[in-house]
């Protein structure tokens, strides 16, 4: 598909978590329909300031999550997380629940697995019926009690307590979705925690190690056997990843894009680029209308 290239001569909308009907919803479900209809920047690349699941109940299309385009029919489910970028596809005729949620709202013992270029972490499954009924089930809960909301305690909690709901179903039917962190090595979910607070830093792996007071070779363990990755293939692909969004997304200028990782000089950042995204950062920004 081709975009126009005046889509993309646009930034991506930062997009934050306002509920519609009540200020105080910890959680909302909405319809694909509604949102396309009320949203004036749907037509363009909004990058999430919350966490999202896209339920297909009719038609068949597609939505574009970071680079790529999604094909969905009936039972289709997307995960959309923080800081991901989307866009609708306002040619595809589907009709779709959205559960949308803030940061604050997602249950602490379900944290979503950090994502990263080759992290192998989906965006979408495919549902059996099965599935699908269970999944918009626990929807269908959640829409109920919405209409009812009056902002008092106990209904921000019972809204909470049918979002954890829904997130364990969805864990016990796809357990890809949400991992246990109780199964994850304590040092690499303390180095994915800081390296996202350190990220436009570019830190070494040693300097983070240090901070956290583990020595390199426990990251590299760790990294190994949750990624199949050395912490420092980790830490180069999630810098890599924010550059090709910050390539891909904005039309701010290479230079400035480099030197926001510490890379003074230019040639540095494209040898960088290139070695960890197989292109240039001219080429990535030229090949966006073609994605």
């Amino acid at each position: 598909m081709v975009e126009s290239r005046h889509s993309f001569d646009r930034p991506p909308i930062e997009v934050r978590y306002a509920p519609r009907d009540h200020r105080l919803l910890p959680v909302e479900v909405v319809d694909r329909a509604a949102v396309v209809e009320r949203n004036e920047h749907v037509v363009h690349r909004q990058r999430s300031g919350f966490h999202q699941l896209i339920l297909v109940t009719h038609g068949r299309g597609s939505h574009w999550i970071d680079f790529d385009q999604v094909q969905v029919r009936e039972r289709t489910l997307l995960r959309i997380r923080p800081g991901q970028i989307q866009r609708f596809d306002l040619e595809s005729a589907f009709d779709a629940h959205m559960v949308v949620w803030p940061v604050e709202s997602h249950p602490a013992d379900l944290a979503p697995r950090p994502w990263y270029p080759g992290s192998a972490t989906p965006t979408h499954w495919q549902l059996d019926p099965h599935q699908f009924e269970i999944i918009e089930s626990c929807i269908a809960d959640l829409r109920a009690e919405q209409r009812s909301f009056n902002g008092s305690a106990r209904r921000i909690a019972l809204l909470q307590v049918l979002l954890r709901l829904l997130l364990l179903r969805l864990a016990v039917e796809i357990p890809e979705s949400a991992p246990d962190e109780s199964q994850l090595p304590r040092p690499f979910l303390e180095f994915r925690r800081v390296l996202e607070a350190q990220l436009y830093g570019r830190p070494s792996v040693a300097s983070l190690a240090q901070q956290l007071g583990y020595s390199t070779r426990t990251l590299d363990r760790s990294c190994q056997r949750v990624a199949g990755q050395t912490a420092k293939q980790v830490l180069d692909d999630r810098v890599g990843l924010e550059v090709r969004r910050l390539l891909t997304h904005t039309t701010r200028s290479i230079a400035s894009i480099g030197a926001d990782f510490g890379f003074e000089d230019p040639s540095n950042f494209s040898k960088f680029v290139r070695r960890h995204l197989g292109r240039l950062p001219s080429e990535i920004r030229g090949g966006n209308h073609t994605d």
